[in-house]
């Protein structure tokens, strides 16, 4: 089953992220550059205001120690890639979500070490070192963002008749794959979820944080004075996780499988919420474009 999952997940992904390329030009990076406020508060507010809220939200909830340390492990780590696919389908701002998805993770090798560490020392009192694994971190940003998304920039610019006819279908695919990726990936992770009354606690604790994710990252928005596209793009890239990376750091760096427990919750409950959200904003958007003239 791991194997499956292991070739399954960038199966998927490398292609999404082409779709998402095939509906992006240099002008929407430019556009999204020329005005750095939304680059620089989406950016400050996850750093700032995300970790703020988890310790707030397990607080609340009562989450046991070591479920919070790696409820801040999770918001520690960089938005996914499939936060792009989210954005695409959804209709907002694609360009601001690449940029925020791509400083992000540059900022993660600092970020999360910092995060992790607090987390750890706060919740379980445990001193320990965090090691960030940059070569796959940077291997994800290049391979599974930067090389799909400019293959599908460059299919644009030299047909872009074509892009611009299968990009409904395209995403039309986008949808239906990550809806069945979510539930695979899910059950893949069954064994590694809390089990009893933690199981309860924390799936309502990882809806709760996703919930809040939304909230702030739309407000966030409007205290910027964004569009709605902006800061439909804010609550994406706020609420959505890397939950890989998530579970690369607290194996491989930890060596704590149970650092991941919150993660699963996320990816059972959070993760599909946010999925859901893009779809029926994807469909309400479309829905009410003018017609095109044939």
């Amino acid at each position: 089953m791991e194997a499956i999952e292991s070739l399954l997940g960038p199966l998927v992904l490398l292609p999404l992220m082409f779709v998402v390329g095939l509906q992006l030009t240099p002008s929407d990076f430019r556009r999204v550059l020329q005005s750095p406020r939304a680059v620089v508060g989406g950016t400050v507010g996850q750093l700032v205001l995300l970790p703020l809220m988890t310790w707030a939200v397990v607080t609340a909830f009562g989450v046991s120690p070591i479920l919070a340390a790696g409820a801040v492990l999770l918001a520690a780590t960089p938005g996914a890639g499939m936060s792009n696919v989210m954005a695409a389908i959804s209709n907002a701002n694609v360009a601001l979500s690449v940029t925020l998805t791509a400083i992000a993770s540059l900022l993660a090798v600092i970020t999360m070490p910092l995060m992790a560490t607090l987390g750890l020392s706060f919740f379980v009192g445990d001193a320990v070192e965090v090691d960030v694994p940059i070569v796959t971190l940077f291997s994800q940003l290049v391979l599974f963002l930067a090389v799909p998304i400019g293959l599908g920039m460059i299919v644009r610019s030299r047909q872009p008749e074509a892009a611009a006819r299968y990009t409904s279908r395209a995403n039309r695919f986008a949808v239906v794959a990550i809806l069945l990726l979510t539930p695979f990936s899910a059950y893949s992770n069954r064994d590694m979820l809390p089990s009893g009354s933690e199981f309860i606690v924390a799936l309502g604790a990882s809806l709760a944080w996703t919930a809040a994710a939304l909230l702030i990252g739309w407000g966030m928005g409007t205290l910027l004075r964004l569009d709605r596209d902006e800061r439909f793009t804010f609550m994406i890239e706020f609420s959505a996780r890397n939950i890989a990376m998530t579970f690369i750091v607290a194996l491989g760096s930890l060596g704590r499988l149970d650092l991941g427990l919150f993660a699963a919750a996320y990816s059972m409950t959070g993760f599909p919420a946010v999925i859901l959200l893009s779809i029926v904003r994807g469909r309400r958007v479309r829905a009410a474009a003018p017609a095109t003239p044939s």
